[in-house]
């Protein structure tokens, strides 16, 4: 069965979606508003962050370029010899590290938030993205990873839904599921019309505000409890404050024009705002299925965008918070099918690494750092076991488990608790020395 995405659309125009946004009232509480049940007991133990993952089927050779790739161990890395990608010092949690160029680009305020872990993800099919998602058969009832956060996040958040939410899926490998049920693709363009224009829905968050928080003061007033009041008036958005919300998103909606990279990040800060849903997922390009790419040029090129890119999306989101349109935290991060080969092609090019992939995770609940590394592993490298409690290399977590090891230290920083991940997730652990 597949979700269409016109069930998505109508709630974020015309119902919940709106309501939460223009009163600044959990969606749960909205749903069913009996007095004596809003309370903070009403959404789940333990903070509610969001995700925003960049993922795709092309193994782009973002593991290439990253910190713990150059020097040491790595010294027989190949690497652009492009300025643009010229090896750069950059500093983590008081450390210095090299990288390509880019990645040392960006701001300090978003490296002191950076992880880069280093794992494998075990196949170099293209196909088997949604195994990856699935964490390779590590998973609960084969359960997707984007889906098991979604459904604990969002009960933490009051979210709209507790399923994942896709912007850039283009075949069958990289469309999520839940619970056995494929969940369709929502583009940019599609959530303009649903909500953009000035006589769209967000244009009318003022008077539809007006009539929500007056019903329920209403109903809390005549049948609640001075605690149910109180917790209202927590909640709610002021009129000054939905207007302008109302003006910033409605300015960030008409600024979309596509369905590419720069436009899906866009709209997934948009819907973070919105709290339609705890993890949304987008295409994420970094050099692609480059197995002749002379002199790496389409990684050069692909790698200054991806990672400028990435450096937009958590400066919107941090200006998005700071201006009280988002309320939640959020982490972003990055999940390919797999790597690409670091030292078997030279520069002509990359194949297909199944032993070493770098996820990049970025947010408040992270401090700056570099997990796990790379090893010699025939004429190539692999990713090396890692230190549970240190995050170096060499330890408990061996290599055949690195990839439940990163999913489970993302679920923890999203707040998702340990005990579930270690149910829902067959192996790995999460290594603590990520964590701010």
């Amino acid at each position: 069965m597949k979700l269409h995405r016109r069930d998505l659309l109508k709630s974020a125009a015309g119902g919940l979606a709106l309501r939460a946004l223009a009163t600044g009232v959990p969606a749960s509480i909205l749903l069913n508003p009996r007095p004596g049940r809003a309370s903070p007991d009403e959404l789940a133990d333990g903070p509610g962050r969001m995700l925003i993952l960049m993922t795709s089927n092309a193994g782009d050779p973002l593991n290439a370029n990253v910190p713990g790739t150059y020097g040491g161990a790595a010294s027989e890395v190949a690497h652009s010899l492009d300025p643009a990608m010229a090896p750069t010092q950059l500093r983590l949690s008081g450390r210095q590290y090299t990288a390509a160029k880019p990645w040392a680009d960006l701001p300090q305020n978003v490296l002191n938030r950076t992880v880069f872990f280093h794992h494998a993800t075990y196949t170099p099919v293209h196909q088997d993205q949604n195994k990856v998602m699935r964490l390779m058969g590590a998973t609960d009832d084969e359960e997707m990873l984007v889906s098991i956060l979604a459904k604990e996040l969002g009960p933490r958040q009051g979210a709209v839904q507790n399923l994942p939410l896709s912007l850039g899926a283009r075949n069958g490998s990289e469309l999520l599921s839940a619970s056995g049920q494929v969940l369709a693709n929502v583009g940019p363009t599609s959530i303009k019309a649903a909500l953009g224009g000035a006589t769209g829905a967000l244009a009318s968050l003022a008077p539809l505000r007006d009539r929500e928080i007056d019903r329920l003061y209403r109903l809390y007033k005549d049948h609640g409890t001075k605690r149910d009041v109180g917790l209202l008036d927590a909640w709610a958005r002021s009129r000054d404050e939905v207007r302008g919300v109302s003006d910033v998103l409605l300015a960030r909606l008409d600024a979309i024009d596509n369905n590419d990279e720069d436009n899906q990040a866009s709209a997934a800060a948009i819907l973070a705002a919105m709290n339609i849903t705890p993890v949304i997922t987008i295409k994420g390009r970094f050099g692609g299925d480059n197995h002749n790419d002379t002199d790496l040029v389409a990684e050069t090129e692909q790698t200054v965008s991806g990672v400028a890119r990435i450096g937009r999306l958590v400066a919107d989101l941090d200006g998005l918070r700071s201006e009280g349109v988002l309320r939640h935290e959020v982490i972003v991060g990055t999940l390919n099918v797999f790597g690409r080969t670091l030292r078997k092609k030279g520069t002509n090019g990359r194949d297909h690494n199944r032993s070493h992939h770098v996820t990049v995770m970025i947010g408040d609940a992270f401090k700056g750092g570099v997990v796990g590394g790379i090893e010699r592993n025939g004429n190539d490298y692999r990713a090396t076991s890692i230190d549970s409690a240190s995050g170096a290399s060499g330890g408990d977590i061996p290599y055949d488990e690195t990839l439940g090891s990163m999913a489970k230290t993302l679920g923890l920083a999203l707040g998702v608790p340990q005990a579930k991940l270690d149910e829902s997730v067959g192996l790995g652990k999460p290594v603590l020395s990520a964590f701010a």
